[in-house]
């Protein structure tokens, strides 16, 4: 090239530079001017506020910084663009039975059931999950109508049999003397009402039916005299004290007609039973103080069950009772709840129920263990739900509601009585919802993880979602 040109291409470069740098400078701001307002290019780039901790959005940082798992802070812009674009998009796609496995594409898991698609949108309804209904149709949802009804129920529960505390007798002599004869000498002998039990020598009777033959006398003697009526008193006197000494009519009558007193006063049963207590022997010494015999009516048996004091609304006195027993296999008693205790067994802490039963046979014997199953009486109507539609946390009861269209919400309720079918619902629900009663799990699972991205997102300050409900028992 010649070398007297290159300054001349030289000159000609660099005034073409020179003359597009001006155009630019005097153009942009008329190109700027002239722009779509949604599609202005900004002065400077969004201004960061602060950073916030991934996992708790109440933990905040003036400057980038990682949390104690390694992971950065979040940074909070002053101008966040609206989500309204990417509200149906999908986000990922979640495993149906483990929220913790998802997958950037669509897949089966190993029992070839469809992964679930998390979409964007779901982050918007704090504490509601949606499902894609091809979804929940698969995983065969179902769901029943919460509504008022009447139910009972039936309760199961043990008792110990025990002895009719009204058929209990005592024996305590009215005088002291000596046991001339003992006629039942052993603890659980039976006896029959009438039975002769024991005789009893005792000074102060003889003395008293000396009185009686004296006054008994003085009545014959003054059969014409104005002293008859003294003598007819004394007499009646005189009876009324043999009587009050446990002396027997038949006695009595066998004192005024032979004339002969006894040496001995006789004790009778007063009704069938077996001696539960023995405190005399023959030749030994009695006062009013010893309690020679207790006897027990074994024909009608009392059983104390233990019922719990959930169960107490449905238990009042009246309700029948089946009795069964090990000991007896396929024989069974009928009885109803005779009354229920005032208080708690304080090492139970439930309430104790008296049940009376007819015993023939003295086939139920005092301290033997039994199974009673009570037929309640059925409750008034109520809200309720099925039993299996309750998830328990231990610190309360949840019940997923079907919002329609594949969406669910967890609601928190108060529960009332229940039985094996039914719960009473006394907070949280209203008649007409529908509740899901299958696949619970996968739904609070899923609202779980929605409670968790909410969050991270600072969606709820860092307060757990209603959908955080680890650790549901059913």
């Amino acid at each position: 090239m010649n070398t007297k040109k290159i300054p001349l291409l030289s000159g000609v470069i660099l005034a073409s530079v020179a003359i597009g740098i001006v155009a630019g400078w005097l153009l942009k701001d008329n190109f700027k001017d002239n722009l779509p307002p949604d599609i202005a290019i900004s002065p400077k780039e969004k201004k960061i506020l602060f950073y916030r901790n991934p996992m708790d959005a109440s933990i905040t940082s003036p400057v980038p910084q990682k949390d104690n798992m390694g992971m950065d802070y979040i940074p909070v812009y002053a101008d966040e663009k609206s989500s309204a674009q990417t509200e149906n998009k999908i986000l990922f796609y979640r495993n149906p039975m483990n929220p913790d496995v998802t997958s950037p594409t669509p897949q089966k898991d190993s029992m070839g059931m469809d992964y679930i698609p998390v979409y964007a949108n779901k982050m918007t309804d704090t504490g509601s999950v949606e499902i894609d209904p091809r979804v929940v149709q698969n995983l065969g949802v179902r769901t029943a109508v919460v509504q008022r009804q009447s139910f009972a129920t039936s309760i199961d529960t043990v008792g110990t049999v025990a002895i009719d505390e009204r058929g209990i007798s005592f024996f305590n002599p009215k005088i002291s003397g000596w046991v001339e004869r003992v006629y039942v000498k052993a603890l659980g002998d039976a006896v029959q009402r009438g039975q002769l039990l024991a005789e009893i020598y005792a000074p102060e009777l003889v003395s008293a039916q000396e009185e009686f033959l004296v006054a008994l006398n003085g009545v014959k003697r003054f059969t014409d005299s104005p002293l008859l009526k003294d003598s007819q008193s004394l007499l009646e006197t005189a009876r009324a004290r043999l009587q009050l000494l446990d002396m027997s009519n038949a006695d009595v009558e066998a004192l005024e007609r032979t004339g002969q007193g006894r040496r001995t006063i006789k004790l009778y049963a007063p009704h069938n039973g077996i001696v539960t207590e023995l405190n005399m022997r023959e030749g030994g010494y009695i006062t009013p103080d010893t309690r020679l015999y207790s006897l027990a009516d074994l024909s009608r048996a009392w059983v104390i069950m233990e019922i719990y004091t959930s169960q107490m609304e449905f238990v009042t006195p009246g309700n029948s009772v089946t009795l069964r027993t090990a000991s007896m296999p396929g024989r069974e008693w009928r009885g109803r709840i005779d009354y229920l205790y005032p208080t708690i067994n304080p090492q139970t802490r439930t309430v104790q129920a008296r049940l009376v039963f007819d015993n023939p046979g003295n086939v139920l014997r005092p301290g033997m263990f039994v199974n009673a199953s009570i037929k309640s009486t059925a409750k008034a109507p109520t809200l309720a739900v099925p039993r299996e539609a309750l998830l328990r946390t231990g610190t309360r009861d949840v019940v997923m509601v079907a919002l329609g269209a594949g969406s669910f919400k967890p609601v928190t309720v108060r529960t009332g009585a229940e039985n094996s079918e039914l719960v009473e619902i006394l907070e949280g629900l209203e008649a007409g919802q529908q509740v899901v009663l299958s696949g619970q799990f996968l739904l609070d699972a899923e609202a779980s993880f929605k409670g968790g991205m909410d969050r991270i997102e600072g969606n709820n300050s860092g307060t757990p979602a209603q959908g955080d409900h680890a650790g549901h028992q059913q």
